[in-house]
């Protein structure tokens, strides 16, 4: 609460009686006055979130709901961004973006360019790295960039000796020395070609596997021997990565116990060292797992990190019945999700600062092809309709999740 000062311009009759007048007052009132101002008063951050929640009744779109909290974003193509009714979609519902396979490792490096380097070191596509960069600068949406490390979606040459998979891998010295060549290649271009584009990075994606430890069926625990790479990884990525740009540890089923205790420990420590500035929570959800509950306790669990970022990096959720009873039923879960995600946004017990869609609509998602059934796990249909679950999130970003 702000206090105002009174100002009362006072004749200059006798300074000394009003000094003196001053010193009474403040020694006999001011102390009741201040109690009395401050009594039974609301916390600043429940006036916060009153006042955002009621200046968000009138709003018809989740970038308008949350405007303020934080970014709304999507995935897509570069190819996506130069359609002029999919970028208009795009533009009127979120405000960030993230390059779905393009900006991965296994587009960027290049096999022909590794091969035939001079200092050995790794070649990347930064035709590649450029497509991705300029749909969207043109379209003026920040982007999300994913991502910089993981074990899948990395081709083995780039881990094998004179980049041949037939020779073996590489010792740890070697692997390390080409893991920063990579990451400073690829955000160098970005920081020198496209300044402030990309406003974070997915830094190492999956480190841990399902069974709470590290995982071990990796290129890069096997070249490494170690999970040392990890912070490698971080280290390489701050000092390369254009200023302000947040640096994030992404991983999926990052609610479960035995996952969220390792992910925890870990951001900890890359936090407290500096190189990192937050979790990635992947949240791909389905019709029954996780629980509202379980998925709220990960949450608190991050942001108990002092000064620790949480962005909900995949969302979706698996549902094979489009029926108007299934579709209901998953409006009526997505908005349970978000009621705690806004709750405690505004609240100010978790700095939530970005959400992402892992698709626009049903028929693009990557899970029918992973489930072996057709899913329909996003906010729109393949007529670009806005389906029950876009309407409920919306809801809860105009009610404040109450």
């Amino acid at each position: 609460m702000q206090k105002q000062e009174v100002v009362m311009r006072l004749r200059k009759w006798s300074i000394g009686v009003y000094v003196a007048l001053g010193l009474a007052l403040c020694l006999t009132g001011c102390g009741q006055s201040e109690q009395k101002e401050t009594k039974n008063q609301p916390t600043t951050a429940a006036v916060t979130a009153s006042a955002v929640t009621d200046s968000k009744s009138e709003a018809k779109t989740l970038k308008e709901a949350f405007d303020g909290d934080f970014k709304v974003g999507v995935t897509t193509t570069s190819g996506y961004l130069s359609e002029e009714d999919r970028v208009t979609q795009i533009k009127e519902n979120f405000n960030s973006i993230t390059m779905e396979n393009e900006m991965k490792p296994e587009s960027l490096l290049d096999w022909e360019g590794s091969e035939k380097s001079k200092d050995g070191m790794p070649a990347i596509k930064e035709e590649t790295l450029e497509k991705a960069l300029k749909a969207a600068q043109e379209a003026g949406i920040p982007l999300r960039g994913h991502t910089l490390v993981w074990h899948s979606q990395t081709p083995e040459w780039f881990f094998s000796k004179k980049y041949d998979p037939s020779k073996g891998y590489v010792d740890k010295a070697t692997m390390k020395k080409r893991m920063e060549s990579y990451i400073k290649q690829v955000l160098s271009y970005c920081k020198e070609n496209y300044p402030g584009v990309v406003y974070a990075w997915d830094v190492v994606n999956e480190a841990v596997g399902d069974d709470g430890n590290y995982r071990t069926e990796s290129m890069w625990y096997e070249t490494y021997g170690d999970f040392s790479y990890i912070k490698d990884a971080f280290t390489f990525a701050r000092k390369y990565a254009e200023e302000g740009t947040k640096l994030f540890l992404n991983d999926y089923n990052e609610y479960m116990a035995q996952k969220r205790d390792l992910l925890y420990a870990k951001v900890v420590e890359l936090h407290d060292a500096g190189i990192l500035d937050g979790v990635g929570m992947q949240s791909h959800w389905d019709m029954d797992f996780p629980s509202v509950d379980l998925f709220e306790t990960a949450l608190e669990k991050y942001a108990s990190i002092d000064g620790i970022e949480i962005q909900l990096t995949e969302i979706d959720m698996h549902n094979n019945d489009d029926s108007e009873e299934g579709l209901k039923k998953q409006a009526e879960r997505y908005k349970e999700f978000f009621d705690v995600i806004t709750k405690m946004k505004r609240e100010g017990t978790a700095n939530i600062t970005s959400v992402t869609f892992w698709g626009l609509k049903d028929g693009e998602s990557w899970l029918s092809g992973m489930k072996g059934e057709t899913s329909y796990p996003l906010l729109f249909t393949d007529d670009m309709e806005k389906k029950p679950c876009y309407d409920s999130i919306l809801e809860a970003g105009k009610t404040g999740g109450k």
